[in-house]
């Protein structure tokens, strides 16, 4: 420890000095709390030391060592220094020093040990951290839009983690409200096709035993076909492995006498020849077991179709595709724009003419035999389905096919047929002269149909299901009272169907004219319930396009001002959905649905409508939302020439593209997935889709497309999967020949064949057939 006084001899000055220190800039600290700056003082033999005292008064210090040259003697200089020590003032003043002395070494005490405490505190904080913490804040009343909480505390036990008892504060941070949604960036470009991939094949062969497998196996190469012979060639067999046998084992002992089973069925083997629609020459070996299995007999020796458990089908020709038969011998047409119809179940019904008995009735069995089933006018043209087409129903006796015709007798009537020329009737004379015209509709609805008819009495509805036919208010499901009443409700209503008749599981959705409320829509349940929606109070909303959905029905209509979709419920409620005007107006739009119709991916509705210039473009509406938009301004005019294909997530429907012509387009429901599928005759020029179907996960239309050489086809069968096409049909090739399918009818799609109506160049337009690639990988051909 340094002393608070120090002597020095300044060699420049006489006698004696004393220093006196005390550490600093650290004040010193007394014990009563006041504070006493630290002095650094020197004292000579001419000069006093002043301390300050804070609180005392000022400690006057003479020096402590006289200079030899004063006129004094010594004991003089004694007796006056032991009186001026002695003395009352001295006294105190020497008690004073006592005391600030002993203040400045109890601040030289509370410093060191001030030091220490520090050192102490030191230790202290770096043990114990100070932590921020933060968890995520669910939506609630104090964050509408969620958040996060932040906590902050001491981490007095080191865990690196904050308990509930180390947090001293804590706070919320809210997000802020969702921005809108930024406008719709244009769509970019498709990129260009690849090019197809060789196939990967693959060669299995038995091994005898020996090397590389003591007991034999299988050899299995693999690699890739690089020439396409479709044979995998030395040179591109990449890997080579080998599956080996193991050695069979000993045999087990023999076991017990089992119990006698139960009488089994014999198992049956039968061959016949090949379907000639499909393969030439060929033969079908038929294996099962005569167990009566489903609707066949037990036991009667005779192998039935429900019997059958396996079948090999084998043709030694290649399977065939092209004319079914030529209907009109030589190059006249069999078909026109009026004898053209066609629909199918296990069996085809069509219409056709084969030069001797006018457009008639005509039959196509599965073997594909054609055969004309029925000459409904024997002097002239039946022409049927010219106003309904046909209608494949299925009822509780099996299908009915269901048609409108003219006997030359009766005029045209309702007509159903189950295939056989004795099960082909007319249902009715419904009118004096016609009963059916072009205001008549059909639809499926309760096991059977419901159609229209028009005559002296006006428009009238009808129920059947083939074997009886009645009016609609007296539906055999419905009870007396129920059909009294509703008899009653009816006689306010006229023009039945005039625009709009559609039936479904809740009930029947059509069109009518009331005497109070004008031409709008009406809906009968299963029930009997019986509601007129007057969606149009000063005029008629004149329903046309309409979309059945599990909880009401869409339509378009007319709400006075201009044409919009309207949802409507079972019990005679409705509201309406769209509120479209034209572009840059405030002008309600006037044509909605006119022809691609009212069409359902998931939660959207797709329709087209006419908001500006002559053309329709496609909206998109989201029912969960309410939300409108238009789904493309490039692709015009959807599904004006054909009826739009569907497999419950995209629609495949024409279009008008102004740097592609007439092609095909599709949607998913979305702007992006609304694009052009594939432009089958590059360039301006317009493949002109006629008809489509979709049949085994593969989209077939007939359209015009350049084929592997570059050469136009001609209107002739495309399948498209993806965004690949593969021309499957052409039945007039060459160069400038256009077999112009699909100029007449449309695809009508059987168990077996996708068949068309074309020119081959040789018998003018006569049916033709495409194996379905399903039936195709059943057969092996041997060529």
């Amino acid at each position: 420890m340094i002393l608070p006084w120090q002597p020095w001899r300044d060699p420049q000055r006489d006698g004696l000095l004393f220093v006196a220190w005390v550490p600093h800039p650290l004040p010193t600290v007394l014990p009563n709390g006041l504070e006493v700056p630290c002095i650094d003082a020197i004292i000579d033999a001419s000069s006093r030391l002043v301390l300050p005292t804070d609180g005392f008064d000022t400690v006057d210090v003479a020096p402590a060592i006289m200079s030899s040259n004063e006129n004094n003697t010594q004991g003089a200089r004694r007796d006056e220094r032991n009186s001026r020590f002695l003395s009352r003032e001295n006294i105190v003043k020497m008690t004073k020093t006592t005391i600030v002395l002993s203040a400045l070494l109890l601040s030289i005490w509370a410093v060191v040990l001030n030091h220490s405490i520090e050192a102490l505190d030191s230790t202290s904080e770096e043990d114990s951290s100070i932590l921020v913490e933060t968890e995520g804040r669910e939506a609630d009343v104090y964050c509408p839009e969620g958040g996060a909480d932040i906590f902050l505390g001491t981490d007095f036990d080191g865990d690196g983690k904050l308990s509930a008892e180390e947090i001293t504060s804590s706070t919320k941070v809210c997000h802020g409200q969702q921005g809108l949604s930024g406008p719709q960036g244009q769509s970019g470009f498709d990129g260009t096709n690849g090019h197809n991939g060789n196939s990967s094949l693959v060669n299995l062969t038995a091994l005898s035993p020996g090397v590389p497998c003591q007991f034999g196996g299988i050899q299995i190469e693999s690699g890739v076909d690089t020439n396409r012979n479709l044979y995998l060639d030395q040179e591109e067999i990449e890997t080579t492995a080998h599956v080996c046998d193991g050695q069979l084992g000993d045999e087990g002992p023999e076991g017990q006498q089992g119990d006698d089973g139960s009488q089994g069925y014999s198992a049956l083997i039968e061959q016949h020849q090949a379907p000639t629609s499909i393969c030439p020459k060929g033969i079908v070996m038929e294996f099962g077991v005569d167990d009566g299995t489903d609707r066949a007999t037990a036991g009667d020796g005779i192998l039935h179709d429900d019997e059958v458990r396996e079948s090999l089908r084998i043709c030694s020709e290649q399977l065939y595709e092209g004319l079914v038969f030529d209907s009109n011998t030589g190059v006249t047409n069999g078909f026109s724009n009026e004898c053209s119809n066609a629909d199918a179940d296990e069996i085809m019904l069509f219409t056709s003419n084969d030069g001797l008995n006018g457009c008639e009735l005509w039959i196509l069995q599965q073997n594909n035999v054609p055969s004309m089933l029925m000459d409904i006018h024997s002097n002239g043209d039946s022409v049927p389905g010219r106003e309904l087409g046909i209608h494949s129903v299925v009822t509780e006796r099996g299908p009915r096919f269901f048609f409108d015709a003219d006997d030359g007798i009766n005029g045209r009537e309702l007509w159903v047929s189950d295939g056989t020329s004795i099960g082909t009737t007319m249902l009715g004379d419904m009118e004096t002269g016609d009963a059916i015209d072009w205001t008549s509709k059909i639809t499926t609805w309760m096991d059977g149909a419901v159609f229209t008819t028009h005559g002296s009495q006006g428009h009238r509805m009808w129920w059947t299901n083939g074997s009886v036919t009645t009016s609609i208010w007296q539906a055999p499901w419905f009870s007396s009272v129920v059909s009294s009443d509703l008899v009653n409700q009816s006689t306010s209503l006229s023009s039945f169907g005039q625009g709009l008749l559609q039936g479904d599981e809740h009930g029947l959705w059509f069109a009518a004219k009331d005497a109070q409320a004008g031409l709008e829509m009406v809906f009968l349940s299963t029930t009997g319930s019986l509601h007129i929606y007057d969606l149009q109070p000063f005029g008629d909303s004149s329903p046309s396009q309409g979309l059945s959905m599990d909880d009401g029905f869409v339509v378009a209509a007319s709400d006075g001002t201009g044409r919009q979709l309207a949802k409507l419920d079972h019990d005679g409620g409705y509201q309406w959905l769209t509120s479209l005007t034209r572009e840059g107006t405030t002008t309600p739009i006037s044509v909605i649905a006119p022809a691609f119709g009212i069409q359902q991916l998931g939660d959207v509705l797709v329709f087209d409508a006419v908001h500006r210039g002559a053309d329709a473009t496609l909206f998109g509406y989201s029912i969960a939302s309410g939300m409108l938009q238009e789904l493309s301004m490039s692709i015009l005019a959807p599904g004006h020439s054909n009826e739009v294909v569907s497999d419950g997530v995209t629609i495949w429907f024409d279009c008008v593209l102004s740097n592609t012509g007439m092609e095909l387009c599709q949607t998913d429901g979305t702007v992006q997935g609304t694009k052009l599928t594939i432009d089958l005759l590059p360039g301006i020029s317009s493949s002109q889709p006629r008809t489509m179907a979709y049949v085994d996960s593969v989209l077939y239309v007939l359209a015009q497309g350049l084929d592997d050489s570059g050469t136009n086809s001609g209107h002739a069968l495309w399948a498209i999967e993806g965004n690949t096409p593969s021309l499957v049909l052409d039945v007039w090739t060459g160069i400038g020949n256009n077999s112009d399918a699909g100029t007449y009818g449309g695809l009508t799609v059987t168990s077996n064949h996708l068949l068309f109506i074309a020119d081959n160049g040789q018998h003018g337009h006569e049916l033709h057939q495409y194996l379905r690639p399903s039936i195709r990988d059943q057969w092996m051909v041997w060529d």
